[in-house]
């Protein structure tokens, strides 16, 4: 019988080729796409996970309330490890790690490297991570100050074949001795460092001061740890140790200060603090992509369904016959689930191969060059994957094969068992229900796609077009006024600033603390520029005035921006003093006050900021030299500071980049996210279109002769075509009304992880509804059209 049964779902494949192609390409396309999600899924959710007991490591996050508004961040204090694991019996382990964004200039003999993947941290950071060493010793490659150990694609690209054990590196103006190479950091960890060195080489970032915060600290707790009971330790710490003043007081008015616990394996897709490594994925993408993959799959499903029911005349001849011969319901209906599974396994074929075609293309497309095929590779993905093929094929199929199974013997052979088309409420609803589907995904692209534009075009608070930003890591040192006049000797070269970072660049968070009051020591972002800086950025003073190079005491001075104003509420904001960092450093008086500008993406809130004047005395070196250029000539200009550069720098790498760019990077996941979410959509329209085109073909043949009876009596081509099309246009007015509370309710909630963010609009959904009616009018247009202008008498001829 199972022989039987596929010789006849292969008989009725052959038979209608122009049916069983759009069955199985809708069901290809369907389970393609949502293959390649699922690739992307699980790639996001793997992040950290390879490290040994993974379950037992977190980070400790900082979060404050200050007055209503919470600030939450990545770093803490540098002596937090040191305490943790003298004072908290649950920790096995803790380090402390920096990394540094802004990179540094390595040597090696006589050759210069411009390296950003630079982390400082301590030995314990190899006892927390599962970060093996193919070279040293793991206990003690970080222990003494100026030791490095380098990642196996930086060890060769600096020594070749050479054994890097024992040579060593220049940066950061001092000598580092090579103690180890580990293997290359995996793709999906949520921090990539190319070298690592000792913390203990930087007194900075050692210190005991609880005040300031530069690093980010990782615990490995025992097997056995009561977790809450170390929380409870962590934000006892918070509110005796990192706060200046009455602590109990302070949160009577309804502040606090907490040092919460993170999974590490919840970092990439659930952490997204001021402060870290790298832009994280999100919980809420990976979710939204899982119900695009059922979407699609489940429109691909509908599309074989409403073809098999509106076919159902055509099989009703065999039906009876077989009936008449003794044929159970029950083997009609194996027949015909046999064959929904057979067309379902064929699609699953035709998907794999769309799938290992392709991947090259959407690897690059997502930007994960690293995605593999996992199913294609390992052969234990073979059985789920074909019984997902099954269950598709079983939910795809057992409607029709329950509908067609019920057809009476007499009624099927003499051609009465045929559902209309008008009146079959079911099938209409599964169209309404696909088209619903396509117009929510096409609404999220018009959303997404809003939500960059309004980006783009937003006022920063400062000009970030025609600005180009030397990354010197502190190079410059001296000749630095040399460097900057020989660069404005260009004509086209309007200002020239350096600072210690830029918009869009890292900052470091520190306290700022008004002298006097018994408050805490609220996080601030802080930089460091020159006088030019106001110039090149173009940023507007709110009051007072920013620095300049006739007043000596401008070097004890801060400009604060409108919303550190603000938090300090002062009656005279200039008679303030203001302590940065730590109690015992000395106090700064404020000077200006700009407006507020957009430091961070507009995933942030506008934050509380000082800048202080750029001064290597006060341990400020410039990283940035920004330069703002005339609109013509960008060519020669450009070549023109690569000159220069190679004049002050020689042998330093030339990396520069245009502030733009810079800013756009900030939403490169957005922009990414969109891309593929416009992919997808589009992939679902063409499957929805897929199904239409069938239903139309049908539904055209299967009133050949209503036609032919109409243009006799004096209908013309056109009262024909409307007549077909106007049905389907109805049912999809009627699946944007379903779907537009629907989209409003789920890119709502996308938006809301913007702090500044555009509005969704009547139009978006206006505009998605009427472009996926034009789609759906090109869908049908051709077999509308054909029995539009269909002889008369082909349709009547059998009478």
């Amino acid at each position: 019988m199972i022989c039987n049964y596929l010789k006849t779902a292969l008989r009725n494949i052959r038979r209608d080729k122009f049916y069983s192609l759009i069955n199985v390409l809708g069901l290809a396309f369907g389970m393609a796409c949502s293959l390649f999600i699922l690739i992307w899924i699980g790639d996001e959710r793997s992040y950290d996970r390879f490290h040994t007991d993974s379950a037992r490591i977190f980070r400790v996050s900082q979060v404050h309330c200050v007055e209503g508004v919470v600030s939450s961040y990545a770093n803490t204090p540098a002596v937090l490890a040191e305490t943790l694991m003298r004072e908290c019996p649950e920790v096995e382990s803790a380090t402390s790690v920096r990394g540094e964004e802004r990179g540094t200039l390595v040597s090696v003999d006589d050759k210069h490297y411009q390296e950003s993947r630079v982390g400082i941290t301590d030995t314990r950071f190899f006892q927390v991570f599962s970060f093996p060493l193919s070279l040293g010793n793991p206990e003690a490659a970080l222990d003494s100050p100026h030791t490095i150990v380098l990642s196996e694609r930086t060890a060769e690209r600096y020594f070749g074949s050479l054994i890097p054990i024992g040579r060593t590196l220049t940066l950061y103006n001092a000598d580092f001795l090579v103690t180890g190479v580990f293997e290359n950091m995996p793709p999906n960890s949520h921090f990539h460092f190319e070298m690592l060195c000792s913390i203990s080489s930087f007194d900075q970032w050692s210190q005991t001061d609880w005040s300031w915060s530069p690093v980010k600290t990782y615990v490995r707790v025992h097997r056995s740890a009561d977790i809450q009971a170390l929380q409870a330790k962590l934000n006892d710490i918070a509110g005796t140790r990192m706060f200046g003043g009455d602590y109990g007081a302070w949160v009577a008015k309804g502040n606090f200060k907490t040092l919460p616990l993170q999974a590490l394996t919840d970092i990439h897709l659930h952490s997204h603090l001021h402060g870290e490594f790298e832009a994280n994925g999100s919980s809420y993408y990976v979710l939204f992509f899982t119900l695009i993959a059922g979407f699609i799959l489940v429109i691909a499903a509908v599309n074989y369904m409403n073809l098999s029911t509106a076919r159902s005349s055509s099989r009703a001849l065999e039906v009876g016959i077989r009936k008449t011969v003794g044929s159970t319901r029950a083997s009609l209906i194996r027949q015909f689930l046999s064959e929904s599974i057979l067309t379902s396994l064929l699609a699953l074929l035709l998907a794999l191969l769309l799938v290992q075609a392709f991947m090259p293309a959407f690897s690059w497309f997502v930007g994960k060059p690293w995605l593999k095929i996992p199913f294609i590779q390992s052969p234990v993905w073979v059985l789920p994957l074909m019984l997902t093929a099954v269950l598709i094929g079983l939910i795809a199929g057992i409607y029709p094969s329950f509908f067609l199974s019920s057809a009476p013997p007499m009624a099927a052979l003499r051609g009465k068992f045929s559902p209309s088309f008008k009146r079959s409420w079911l099938r209409n609803g599964l169209v309404v229900f696909q088209f619903s589907l396509s117009i929510v995904l096409f609404s999220g692209t018009l959303v997404v796609r809003k939500q960059m534009a309004f980006i783009q075009n937003q006022d920063l608070g400062f000009q970030r077009e025609h600005v180009v930003v030397l990354q010197t890591q502190g190079q410059l040192n001296q000749q630095l006024p040399a460097f900057k006049d020989a660069l404005l000797s260009h004509p086209e070269i309007i200002a020239a600033s350096a600072s210690s970072s830029v918009p869009g660049k890292g900052f470091d968070s520190v306290g700022f603390h008004v002298e006097g009051r018994q408050d805490s020591w609220p996080a601030t972002i802080c930089i460091a520029a020159d006088v030019d800086f106001l110039d090149v950025m173009q940023l507007e003073m709110d009051e007072g005035r920013f620095f300049n190079n006739r007043t000596k005491t401008d070097s004890q001075a801060v400009v604060i921006n409108q919303c550190k104003a603000i938090s300090i509420d002062s009656e005279d904001i200039f008679a303030e003093r203001i302590l940065i960092g730590g109690s015992g450093q000395e106090p700064f008086h404020v000077i200006g006050v700009v407006k507020n500008f957009h430091y961070e993406s507009f995933h942030e809130p506008v934050k509380s900021m000082g800048i202080v004047l750029l001064s290597r005395e006060e341990g400020w070196s410039e990283d940035y030299v920004s330069i703002r250029l005339h609109t013509g000539h960008m060519h020669s200009t450009m070549a023109r500071i690569q000159e220069v550069w190679e004049e002050f720098i020689p042998g330093s790498p030339f990396k520069a980049a245009f502030l733009d760019s810079i800013h756009d990077d900030m939403y490169r996941n957005e922009r990414r996210t969109g891309r593929i979410f416009s992919l997808f959509t589009l992939l679902a329209l063409f499957v929805t279109g897929l199904g239409l085109l069938g239903l139309t073909s049908y539904a055209a043949g299967q009133r050949k002769k209503e036609f032919g009876i109409r243009k006799i009596l004096g209908a013309d081509a056109a009262s024909i075509f409307i007549l077909l099309t106007r049905e389907y246009q109805k049912l999809i007015i009627l699946a944007n009304i379903i779907a537009w509370p629907l989209a409003y309710l789920l890119m709502r909630g996308w938006l809301q992880s913007f702090a500044f963010r555009t509005s969704i609009g009547v139009m978006t959904f206006l505009a998605s509804g009427i472009l996926v009616i034009f789609l759906s009018f090109l869908a049908v247009i051709y077999h509308s059209l054909k029995a539009a202008t269909a002889d008369p008498v082909e349709g009547l001829r059998y009478e």
